[in-house]
């Protein structure tokens, strides 16, 4: 064997050296457990009519490992987050001036959802620690609030009250909800979650998101789009109003009048 061909077979055998090598730290660095969420839900459209009073959403999924996922110690947790369409609220705090309650200071919150309900399969304090519940925005407690200022926004702290009050007036009013214990497991890799939507939510488009977590850790999200929508006599109104408002505020009038006029005649004393 010549120089040239020897050094030519010495530079492949160290080549395939390296490359064996850096293969075997790939199969280190490379996650030895991996799942993968399906979810479906019941329905992808809520429609309000005349005589909705509410309904339920029925979210169901599974858990698949591939073949090189290994058990859990722990077993799964799921949460499933539901939010509605972002608006921008704000908030008042009433003082009493000269026997007159009035408002005084204000906070303008962009980007809130109108709607919040979050499932877990177990209570929150259990699901995982608070950074990553407020990392996820699981729970009403953890959902981050920015507040405009000046220039721009900036983060409102939790404890702060005009926070809190949003908060309280929105659960109060059923719109912001936590269920623990509101996700089951019904067989050991399938789950499913009904979500209760009252009768005054906001119509839009719906965020669905769901996060499968092991021992506090979370390892896969996925997520889907729902739609609230007005259906009949309501969503006519609501398009005459939007495309027409002059039309409809005559209209409205005229109803009212009308409405009274015949109160008047019935409610006559002679």
């Amino acid at each position: 064997m010549t120089g040239a061909e020897t050094a030519a077979w010495g530079s492949g055998r160290l080549r395939s050296r390296v490359v064996g090598g850096l293969l075997a730290l790939a199969s280190l660095a490379a996650p030895a457990e991996a799942e993968t969420l399906v979810t479906a839900t019941s329905t992808n459209t809520v429609t309000i009519n005349s005589n909705f009073t509410g309904t339920d959403i029925t979210v169901f999924g599974t858990i698949e490992r591939d073949t090189a996922t290994v058990s859990r110690a722990r077993g799964y947790d799921v949460a499933i987050v539901l939010t509605g369409p972002a608006e921008t609220v704000v908030t008042r705090r009433k003082e009493r001036s000269l026997g007159i309650w009035v408002n005084r200071a204000n906070r303008t919150y962009p980007g809130v959802p109108s709607f919040y309900a979050a499932l877990t399969t177990v209570p929150f304090a259990e699901l995982a620690d608070a950074a990553v519940l407020k990392r996820l925005q699981i729970g009403t407690p953890n959902l981050r609030f920015v507040e405009r200022v000046a220039g721009g926004t900036e983060p409102v702290a939790d404890d702060d009250e005009f926070r809190t009050a949003f908060l309280r007036l929105k659960t109060r009013a059923g719109l912001y909800t936590d269920y623990a214990g509101g996700t089951k497991f019904i067989a050991s890799n399938l789950f499913r979650a009904v979500v209760p939507i009252p009768a005054n939510v906001p119509v839009g488009r719906y965020h669905l998101r769901v996060a499968l977590l092991s021992a506090g850790a979370p390892l896969t999200e996925t997520a889907m789009e729902l739609e609230v929508v007005k259906a009949g006599f309501e969503q006519e109104m609501a398009d005459l109003s939007s495309h027409f408002p002059l039309v409809y505020g005559i209209g409205a009038v005229i109803v009212a009048l009308f409405t009274g006029w015949i109160a008047g005649v019935v409610f006559r004393r002679d």
